[in-house]
């Protein structure tokens, strides 16, 4: 009921000098609406085009012209449709490059304004809506090597349809880059493409005579075997790379004999599907993909031969099928075995050196023997002989180092710190001086539980040394002891004499460090032992970083655990580190390689009369 007031209030707002009554205007509410959404519409501006134009499709028909008998260039006549979407104004519509030379450009049969603008022609006008340009111009063909074709870019249509005709008999290939439809037809003399082009912005079209489909070939194959054999511990073992070229044809099978008596454990290449072993030793190989060109094909074998002296064939797969077979074979000792060659049937002995890459590469070993062969047939006998292995050292004392403290009663106290190299001893074996009490044993610096065994020699767990710069880093082993022997007599004299613990594992360098009472006085004449008495220890041996265990390796855990199970030292036992209190006048002693036998030390003594 509001709108019916507000259409009397404009009767109301009439001049007021006017004396006739007001002319009243009587209209429904959708009426109003309607009348008032179009006075809101008149002051707003219109919506601008996000393009100044569009161009929906584009046609090029042309035919290649000839002078004798070679094409020199295409004539085109374009259309090209295009639609204005500015409101106003002038618009430039780009048509060509000026790479092609335009002859006409037309609108509705009238000369359209075209002008060059950088590297394209370009149409300025101010018409809207939609309209066509026609075109013509020409393009250069180009010739080589018995190939032609043309190449130029197009304006931007949202589809592009190209059509060419070439004079010529014989027929032609045709090549549209990136075309999504194309086909091509023969009329009179004339040949013809037609395609469909994305609005990628170039057109090029090569074509070339046509050759008629040859016979379908059958596939050649060449082959080239590189095989690396390894004998050791009594297998032979062989890795054989087959290099196969196939020309004319591909294949998707290939067929290689496996010598007598291998065991083939892998073969490996690219799209393999499924292989397959006759009990004639044929190897079958299934591809999911038809192959050309190079294709290489990886096998492992191996064979039983046995220890001892022997006379082993060398293993060389031969490729089936094959046109000519050449190869190459490396023969590498893994153990103490020498390798000879015997008299070779169809191969060359080469120089090792001269193997090629897919031979030596694949091996850290040296390469004792080198062969070349150019026959499928080729028996290459080897002569190997099985030698003893001399044992030698996996464990060593880089150093031994004593310390021991006497009283006036007698009793003694000892330290001796082994710097040890170990690569695979589980335990270091020592006997204890007799009559001692073994108060504590630590391995890097961790105290460790020790055992005993059958023969009373003290075992304690080791670790394997860690590799340091391509050595074995060297850790500390430490035993402490406590034994008593006789004091002096009324008269304050004395014997001194003691032994260290014999190990299982040389030491290079000994040296004894022994503390007497400070008033006792040692007769020198009666020095005697083992070790040799000096005023300095000589430290022959350059000092070194021994590594520390932080905490308890698996190895120690292992031995500690099976250790107390077994009782050794009282069941539970936990291991207490001892340290040993140094006071006294020391006397040095030392000795250089100490290789199991006992190590002893003595002398007199006065000045311990109380």
């Amino acid at each position: 009921m509001r709108a019916p007031t507000l259409l009397l209030g404009l009767a109301i707002a009439l001049p007021a000098h006017a004396t006739e009554a007001p002319e009243r205007v009587v209209m429904t509410l959708p009426e109003f609406l309607k009348l008032y959404e179009a006075a809101k519409d008149k002051d707003k501006e219109p919506e601008k085009a996000p393009l100044d134009y569009s161009a929906p499709s584009a046609h090029y028909d042309g035919e290649v012209v000839l002078e004798d008998g070679e094409p020199v260039s295409a004539v085109f006549r374009a259309t090209l449709n295009v639609e204005i979407l500015k409101a106003e104004g002038w618009t430039k519509v780009w048509l060509l490059p000026t790479g092609v030379a335009l002859r006409s450009a037309t609108i509705d049969g009238q000369e359209a304004p075209v002008v060059v603008d950088g590297a394209w022609y370009v149409l300025v006008t101010d018409r809207r809506g939609a309209f066509e340009v026609e075109l013509e111009f020409a393009a250069s063909v180009f010739t080589s090597e018995g190939s032609s074709g043309l190449s130029f870019e197009l304006t931007r249509a949202a589809s592009s349809e190209i059509r060419l005709a070439v004079p010529a008999r014989e027929d032609l290939a045709f090549t549209v880059a990136n075309a999504r439809i194309q086909q091509d037809r023969v009329e009179g003399d004339r040949r013809i493409v037609e395609a469909s082009l994305p609005p990628s912005g170039t057109l090029s079209i090569t074509w070339q005579r046509e050759i008629p489909e040859a016979e379908e070939l059958d596939p050649r194959i060449y082959a080239e075997v590189y095989t690396l054999v390894g004998i050791g511990d009594g297998l032979l073992q062989a890795t054989s790379t087959l290099h196969h070229t196939i020309l004319f044809a591909p294949v998707d099978h290939l067929e290689v004999q496996i010598p007598d008596g291998m065991t083939l454990l892998d073969v490996a290449g690219a799209g393999i599907r499924d292989w397959t072993l006759s009990e004639g030793g044929q190897l079958s190989v299934l591809l999911n993909y038809a192959a050309e060109g190079a294709y290489p094909l990886t096998l492992t074998m191996e064979k039983v031969v046995g220890q001892g002296d022997l006379v082993a064939v060398a293993p060389l797969p031969v490729p089936l099928g094959a046109e000519r077979v050449k190869g190459w074979l490396g023969v590498e000792a893994r153990g103490n075995l020498e390798i000879a060659g015997q008299e070779a049937k169809g191969a060359t002995p080469v120089d090792v050196r001269s193997l090629p890459a897919a031979i030596l590469g694949i091996t850290g070993q040296p390469v004792l023997l080198g062969y070349k062969y150019l026959e499928a047939d080729a028996t290459i006998p080897l002569q190997v002989s099985q030698h003893d292995d001399v044992d030698v050292l996996v464990t060593l004392l880089d150093q031994t180092r004593a310390t021991t403290m006497w009283t006036r009663d007698g009793r003694r106290l000892t330290s001796v710190k082994y710097q040890v190299r170990n690569n695979r001893k589980q335990f270091l074996r020592m006997k204890l001086p007799e009559g001692s009490e073994l108060w504590s044993a630590s391995l890097g610096g961790r105290a460790v539980q020790p055992a005993l065994s059958g023969d009373g020699r003290v075992l304690v767990p080791l670790v394997r040394s860690q590799t340091a710069g391509g050595a074995l880093a060297a850790f500390e082993v430490e035993v402490v002891y406590v034994e008593d022997a006789e004091g002096p007599n009324q008269a304050g004299r004395g014997a001194f004499r003691a032994e260290l613990p014999t190990a299982d594992v040389p030491s290079t360098y000994v040296s004894w460090v022994v503390y007497s009472p400070e008033d006792a006085k040692v007769r020198k004449a009666s020095v005697d032992g083992s070790l040799r008495k000096v005023d300095y220890l000589s430290n022959p041996i350059p000092s070194q970083d021994v590594y520390y265990i932080e905490a308890a390796t698996p190895q120690v855990m292992q031995s500690a655990s099976s250790q107390a199970r077994s009782g050794a030292f009282g069941e539970g036992a936990v291991p207490v580190p001892v340290s040993l209190p140094i006071e006294g006048t020391p006397v040095s002693f030392e000795k250089l390689l100490a290789l199991g036998e006992t190590l002893w030390v003595s002398f007199d003594y006065r000045g311990l009369k109380d």
